[in-house]
């Protein structure tokens, strides 16, 4: 097998989906089809079985998958290191978290590099990606994704980071769920539920567990996904609820009730410091802060 293979299938499990993988791998459908064939015909089984909803990993493939992620992670941290500075210089791993599409960011962020075809873009999407973790270890360069709080990230100081879309924290819920018609709820009204969130390194998982400490909220059971598309089926078929912004609500068809007292969290460019006047991370930031004005 191959690098490529494994990142593929990696990427394709992220989606759930063959078409959507191929669309953020700039590749055809029948190309990505046949690269994760090849990769199961060696392994001697299927990572995926088609469902109505889209792909889902087998156990097997959820197995392989978990494997693989550190293989990625170690893999672009070999790249990174090995790489002449005038190659590194010219490529940009950018961790893309979920709020990016909801705010309909991501059009805008394209726009930006197919104006810059001598840089080369790798998006990184993964809701269970420990992406701090990964710019501390310069797999990433650059993240866009909610900080999780100090209390819980002790070494922000190793970061720079930019506030650029603020929103309320809402309760995310099925459109048919009693609680939607709601104009408020506490989180001690979440006493009991079930909870949806990405994996456990992920911002949004982290944030959820500074709420359920702080407020001392016991809870039925917790799902986790490493991919949004999964989390939000879950919630828009009934199956539990998640903490996140109004927005998502939107994008993905579900109901959103605010969280008293009122909470906050900002969609945040995130990097490292020593990397933070890169030119081409510079320029980077200083569009998205255009945008944000």
């Amino acid at each position: 097998m191959t690098i490529q293979q494994i990142l593929y299938a990696l990427e394709t499990a992220g989606c759930g989906s063959i078409s959507t993988a191929a669309a953020r791998l700039y590749i055809s459908q029948s190309a990505l089809s046949q690269q994760i064939h090849r990769l199961e015909k060696e392994l001697g089984y299927d990572l995926f079985v088609r469902k109505n909803q889209g792909l889902e990993l087998t156990l097997e493939g959820e197995n392989f998958c978990e494997e693989a992620r550190n293989l990625a992670d170690a893999w672009a941290y070999f790249s990174a290191r090995v790489k002449s500075p005038e190659t590194t210089g010219r490529h940009l791993r950018i961790g893309i978290g979920s709020r990016v599409f909801s705010n309909g960011l991501f059009p805008q962020i394209v726009s930006y590099f197919e104006e810059r075809p001598e840089l080369e873009i790798s998006f990184v999407t993964e809701a269970g990606r420990d992406f701090l973790m990964a710019l501390k270890q310069k797999s990433l360069d650059l993240a866009l994704d909610v900080l999780p709080a100090e209390d819980y990230v002790s070494d922000h100081s190793e970061f720079v980071s930019l506030p650029l879309i603020k929103e309320v924290q809402c309760i995310l819920m099925a459109r048919e769920n009693p609680l939607a018609g709601k104009k408020s709820l506490r989180y001690k009204d979440l006493e009991g539920a079930t909870m949806i969130s990405g994996l456990e390194q992920s911002s949004e998982a982290r944030i959820l567990r500074e709420m359920v400490k702080k407020h001392d909220v016991h809870l039925k059971r917790m799902y986790r996904s490493d991919g949004i598309d999964t989390v939000m089926r879950l919630v828009k078929s009934g199956k539990g609820l998640i903490l996140g912004p109004r927005s998502f609500a939107e994008y993905f068809g579900v109901a959103a009730v605010p969280v008293i007292p009122k909470t906050e969290a900002s969609l945040q460019f995130i990097c490292l410091k020593d990397r933070a006047e890169r030119k081409e991370i510079r320029e980077f930031r200083e569009y998205l802060t255009g945008l944000r004005q």
